[in-house]
C-alpha cells in the first residue's frame, strides 16, 4: 500500500510539473554591416533581419529596439536613414529625450513566423572623422506573441575608421624633345630675296667687269 502510495505521488508530482512547463518564447534580431572598415565621409548600410522565430502558431508582427552609435562619428542619424522591406515599416525617434534612439518596426498583416529581412540603417561618417575603433549598438530589442514580451540580444557592430589614403601625385609629363634648328630656317620669301640680290650683284659686277676690260683695251 506504501509502495502505490508512493508511485501515485510521483506521477502526481510529474503531472504538475508538465502541466507547468511551458515552453518559451524566443527570436533572433540580426544586424549586418556592408562594411567593417571606413574613412571620412564614407556611408555604411546594416541589413536588418529575423530569424529563428518560435513565438506560436501566430507569430510575431512588431519589434522594438534602441540604436546607439558614436555621434563624434557619425552624421545624426534621422528617421529617413531606416528603410522597411518586405511590409515592415520602421520609425525612429531622433529628438533627444528618455525615448532617444528608439525604434520600432511594424509589419500590418498577420504575425511573422519565418526568417525575414526587415529593413536597413544608413549610417554616413563625418567627414572630419578621426581615426578609431568604433561601434553601433542595438540594445533593448524585444517583441511579444500577443500575450507576453519576448526580448533577445544585443547586437554591436565595430568598425574601424580609418585615415583616408593620400590623393596620388600626378606625374610630371614627359620633357618634349626639342625638335627645332638651332638656326632659324629662312622663310620662303626670305630666299628669293636673297636670290634676286645675288643675281643683281652678279649683273653689277658682270657690267663693271666689262667696263674695266674695255677701256684697258682702249688704252692699249
Amino acid at each position: 500500500m506504501k509502495r502505490l502510495r508512493k508511485i501515485f505521488i510521483l506521477l502526481f508530482a510529474l503531472l504538475l510539473l508538465g502541466a507547468g512547463y511551458v515552453k518559451a518564447s524566443g527570436f533572433e534580431f540580426l544586424a549586418k554591416a556592408n562594411t567593417t572598415k571606413l574613412e571620412p565621409g564614407d556611408t555604411i548600410t546594416i541589413d536588418l533581419s529575423i530569424a529563428d522565430i518560435d513565438a506560436g502558431e501566430l507569430g510575431i508582427n512588431t519589434i522594438e529596439a534602441v540604436l546607439e552609435y558614436d555621434k563624434d562619428v557619425f552624421e545624426a542619424v534621422m528617421p529617413s536613414d531606416f528603410a522597411g522591406l518586405n511590409n515592415w515599416s520602421i520609425t525612429y525617434n531622433n529628438e533627444t529625450g528618455e525615448n532617444e534612439g528608439k525604434f520600432v518596426a511594424v509589419i500590418v498583416q498577420d504575425g511573422v513566423t519565418q526568417d525575414q529581412e526587415i529593413g536597413t540603417l544608413t549610417l554616413k561618417v563625418k567627414e572630419d572623422a578621426e581615426a578609431k575603433s568604433t561601434s553601433i549598438v542595438i540594445k533593448n530589442i524585444k517583441t511579444n506573441d500577443g500575450t507576453e514580451e519576448i526580448p533577445t540580444t544585443d547586437k554591436t557592430i565595430t568598425l574601424s575608421i580609418e585615415e583616408p589614403e593620400p590623393e596620388p601625385v600626378p606625374e610630371p609629363d614627359p620633357k618634349p624633345e626639342n625638335t627645332t634648328s638651332p638656326d632659324p630656317i629662312p622663310q620662303t620669301g626670305e630666299n628669293a630675296y636673297i636670290i634676286i640680290a645675288i643675281c643683281m650683284l652678279a649683273v653689277i659686277v658682270s657690267v663693271l667687269a666689262l667696263a674695266l676690260y674695255r677701256k684697258n683695251r682702249d688704252i692699249k
